[in-house]
């Protein structure tokens, strides 16, 4: 009968066990290659950026000079001419965008029986589009009247009369002028119909005040 010890013999299998450590060997080796790689690619990136970043600095600091200099050369009157030019091509613009139909609907809708349109300029003032007319009328009382409608409609602000001028017929020609503000607010599908100027004391004040 054979008789052994049992505590000196491994229970376990060797050959097994150096597979599995020569496996995370190779794992970790590739996972310590894989960390190198890493930190070589990165840091070329950061090399690159770094000479991008010094690069745009450069051409930053090479423009600010340039500028600079052209401001140095700008001839004062010429900047104050070409400033000019600017607002008038803004002027012209705005004057292109303007719409005669929507201001002539507001003249149409709001003008009293009395009175005749002769002319109508528009200007821009420094960003304000300013309307000057010229009306007709064989009375002056009227002429309120039309301001006062016009400005109850919404198209202007700040209307006035800054001249009259009387005929040989016995007829007045009235210079009035004011902000255009837009088209204003179209008379509601029943409204009343404007009042005349014989209903309107204050509006007859009003013209004889400007």
């Amino acid at each position: 009968m054979l008789r052994g010890n049992l505590s000196t013999r491994p229970f376990y299998n060797e050959r097994a066990v150096q597979a599995l450590l020569g496996g995370l060997a190779v794992v970790l080796g590739l996972l310590s290659l894989f960390t190198v790689w890493q930190f070589v690619v990165l840091t070329r990136q950061q090399g690159e950026l770094s000479a991008r970043i010094g690069r745009d600095e450069s051409r930053a600091a090479g423009l600010r000079r340039e500028a600079q200099q052209v401001r140095s050369r700008v001839d004062a009157q010429l900047l104050e001419s070409t400033v000019k030019a600017t607002r008038e091509a803004n002027a012209v613009i705005d004057q292109r965008t303007f719409s005669w139909t929507a201001l002539f609907n507001v003249f149409e809708r709001t003008i009293p029986s009395e009175v005749r349109l002769r002319s109508v300029t528009p200007a821009n003032d420094r960003g304000v589009l300013i309307v000057r007319f010229t009306v007709n009328t064989p009375r002056v009382e009227p002429v309120g009247l039309f301001l006062d409608r016009l400005e109850a409609a919404g198209a202007f602000a700040r209307l006035r009369s800054v001249e009259e001028q009387g005929l040989e017929d016995g007829s007045y020609n009235v210079v009035c002028e004011g902000e255009y503000l837009g088209p204003g607010s179209q008379p509601a599908a029943g409204a009343t119909a404007p009042v005349t100027p014989a209903q309107t004391p204050a509006a007859s004040a009003r013209a004889g005040g400007d």
